[in-house]
């Protein structure tokens, strides 16, 4: 099996007290396809902000 193009171990943020991600974990392959959903709040856009740099993740790599 080829490498991993992505790979997230126990992501977790915090903003104060507010948890926005909890020990998110997953792994992406090359050709595969990732959607993330959820409600309003959910934590979606704060992962996709890690992802680029936008927020450093609290724990986890």
């Amino acid at each position: 099996m080829a490498s991993p193009i992505l790979k997230l171990h126990n992501i977790s943020k915090r903003f104060g007290d507010l948890l926005a991600n909890d020990a998110i974990s997953l792994t992406l392959q090359q050709g595969e396809v990732l959607a993330l959903l959820g409600e309003n709040g959910a934590g979606k856009s704060t992962l996709v902000s890690i992802l680029f740099g936008h927020y450093l993740a609290d724990s986890g790599h």
